[in-house]
């Protein structure tokens, strides 16, 4: 959170520790690398405070660069970054615990606790009592395993038609974070050019996303491999029998898209081609029955060495670049928008299927987005060009709308 004001480092401590303490969150105790959580009382976890002189930017470079260790005891990094007139407040975390949902909530009752004191949750967040299976398998979600089982063998043929990530330094997985923020009001005037082509807005990003990364982060087309390929991060709360809004934990799931040479070169093709499959994704419930595509992964990350797993990804399933899509004006955050909260910045990480990954997130009239990527795949100079022309298709696409 981007939030006015200096920072009182005493009291944003003092509020961590408490949101933590009374969410049953902290202490946590690490077996095995896999965390529990406790609601003792003897938690003495630090707020970080870097040098004043390090952008944003450049602390959650450096962060996501930085493993957690079993040592560490705690799946969070709480940290302020201050400047003049105005500081961050945000944290770093072990993603497989949390989903930006989760993370949301804790933000969330930090704030309340050093702004609205009265309003804070004192009872601990509701913990997971079921797996995917249960919360988003075929009975829940109503699929069929077979039919969804022969899907994946699909799925898995038609990416043999993907373009891949080039090889050069493929095993390097050193991160890159950069924030690029879109001009005020322009995704006001992005709605009507979605609702034109009966699109959505994530369809749009997609297809500006889609130019970007064919120009930029993928290998030229060849014979055997034409398409581009992209996934698309999918928050499954909503999607669940039991109520998941206040549970504090992962629940993701992920759909994936193609596009020829034939859409890429036609704005207008392209992006019909695109919100035609999002649609057939969420009438086939794809997002729940990536939990089938998600085990795969499992077993190839048990069976194969660090390096197999990412040449896995790389041959197996060429994703060129994901998307995590947020509208943080349906959220808590709104409430507080434009101050004290100034903005409220999302960060998703890479990983072997995702080499780049998009993150716009809309507040009030304005609309940024992060960009994430693999330096092995996108040197700095690169990205910047890539997220130029992510931001300029964007721009092109309402200026052009009658």
């Amino acid at each position: 959170m981007h939030l006015d004001g200096n920072a009182d480092i005493g009291r944003i401590e003092e509020a961590w520790r408490s949101a933590l303490t009374e969410l049953g969150l902290g202490p946590v105790r690490c077996n095995g690398g896999n965390y529990f959580y406790s609601t003792a009382k003897d938690l003495h976890q630090s707020v970080h405070v870097p040098s004043p002189a390090l952008s944003v930017d450049a602390y959650l470079t450096a962060e996501m660069n930085r493993p957690f260790t079993a040592d560490e005891g705690t799946p969070f990094r709480p940290f302020v970054l201050t400047e003049s007139g105005s500081h961050f407040l945000g944290v770093v975390y072990h993603h497989w615990i949390a989903d930006s949902v989760s993370i949301r909530s804790l933000l969330r009752e930090w704030f309340l606790r050093l702004y609205q004191p009265e309003r804070a949750q004192r009872i601990p967040f509701k913990q997971p009592t079921a797996g995917y299976w249960r919360l988003f398998g075929p009975d829940a979600a109503n699929w069929d395993l077979g039919t969804n089982v022969l899907d994946v063998f699909r799925w898995s043929s038609r990416l043999k038609l993907a373009r891949r990530v080039e090889n050069r330094s493929f095993p390097d997985l050193k991160t890159q974070f950069t924030l690029h923020r879109l001009p005020d009001g322009l995704v006001d005037r992005l709605l009507p050019v979605a609702r034109a082509a009966g699109a959505t807005l994530n369809d749009l990003f997609l297809a500006a996303m889609a130019r970007a990364c064919d120009r930029y982060v993928v290998a030229p087309p060849a014979r055997r491999r034409t398409d581009l390929a992209l996934g698309v991060i999918v928050d499954l709360r909503a999607s669940a029998p039991d109520m998941l809004a206040d549970t504090f934990g992962l629940f993701l799931g992920f759909t994936s898209v193609l596009c020829g040479i034939e859409h890429l070169r036609d704005w207008d093709r392209l992006l019909a081609h695109l919100t035609q499959q999002n649609r057939q994704n969420k009438r086939n419930t794809s997002a729940q029955t990536s939990m089938l595509r998600i085990l795969g992964g499992s077993i190839a990350g048990r069976l194969l060495s660090r390096r197999g797993v990412l040449e896995f990804y790389r041959k197996r399933i060429p994703l060129a670049a994901g998307i995590s899509n947020v509208n943080l004006n349906r959220t808590w955050v709104a409430d507080y928008h434009p101050s004290p909260i100034l903005d409220y910045i999302r960060v998703s990480p890479t990983g072997p299927m995702l080499p780049v990954v998009f993150t716009p997130s809309t507040l009030g009239n304005r609309l940024h987005f992060g960009l994430t990527h693999r330096v092995s795949v996108l040197p700095e100079d690169i990205a910047a060009q890539c997220a130029d022309t992510f931001a300029h298709m964007l721009i092109s696409s309402a200026s052009n709308f009658p």
